[in-house]
């Protein structure tokens, strides 16, 4: 495979996962954790549709800016409750830029796209799945991914994800700078 490496398998996840727990707010709106709340997968997950916890988000200097074109970096509020995936980045990692968390609901997929910007340009993806099953699709090569298994792909290529097993897919999704 060219356009999908693992980097490593078996990674204890554990902590990572309490602290999602933990701070269940941090997900997306307000109004959309209440409601989840009450709905949870099988391991006590709340269901989130595609949700989206951001650590570190790309920031613009004017509104006309696109978010794809900059090196801007900011630090959310969640950033500092989430310290065990933030220690699990520094210690394998020199540096990271844009970082956060996905969530996905069983049966559901993220169609085929490409992460397009000046940004991306200069740096590499990483996934580190966290909760579920999920195929992963990077042009025309897929792997099935299981919790704690960090990766590499090649997002200037199309690729896609579909969750494949009985729990809500969560993946830390990460950019890291080109040596």
């Amino acid at each position: 495979m060219h356009n999908i490496r693992i980097v490593k398998t078996g990674i204890n996840v554990s902590k990572i996962l309490d602290q999602l727990k933990k701070y269940p707010e941090d997900w997306n709106s307000e109004s959309k954790i209440e409601s989840a709340k009450s709905c949870v997968d099988v391991h006590g997950f709340p269901q989130i549709d595609v949700g989206v916890l951001q650590l570190v988000i790309g920031g613009v200097k004017s509104i006309d800016e696109y978010v794809g074109d900059t090196e801007i970096c900011i630090p959310t509020p969640a950033y500092k409750k989430h310290t065990h995936i933030i220690n699990f980045l520094k210690r394998h990692f020199k540096k990271y830029n844009r970082c956060g968390f996905l969530s996905l609901p069983v049966g559901k997929g993220v169609g085929k796209h490409i992460d397009i910007g000046t940004y991306y340009q200069t740096k590499d993806r990483y996934h580190l799945s966290i909760q579920g099953t999920y195929e992963y699709t990077v042009g025309d090569e897929s792997i099935i991914v299981n919790p704690g298994t960090l990766f590499w792909f090649n997002n200037k290529l199309e690729h896609a994800a579909q969750n494949v097993g009985d729990s809500t897919r969560i993946t830390f999704v990460f950019d890291v700078p080109h040596k």
